[in-house]
């Protein structure tokens, strides 16, 4: 697999997207792998902190609706 943004060989692929990125265009950010609410019902998150990305893609930082999945 080669780097989206070069084409040289990649070195890994985008926690959020896929896309495969060498290291010289691999980019960090953090990564909420779960979120869950406490027994005093504060919610708490799990995340990790240097995930791969690609820097081309745009992770919200919010939850989006999903149109035709309401039941």
């Amino acid at each position: 697999m080669n780097c989206w943004h070069c084409d040289r060989p990649a070195h890994g692929v985008c926690r959020f997207c896929g896309r495969a990125v060498c290291k010289d265009h691999a980019q960090t950010m953090p990564f909420i792998s779960e979120v869950y609410h406490t027994r005093t019902a504060e919610q708490r998150a799990l995340v990790v902190g240097d995930v791969l990305f690609c820097g081309v893609c745009e992770p919200k930082e919010d939850p989006i609706k999903m149109q035709g999945l309401d039941s």
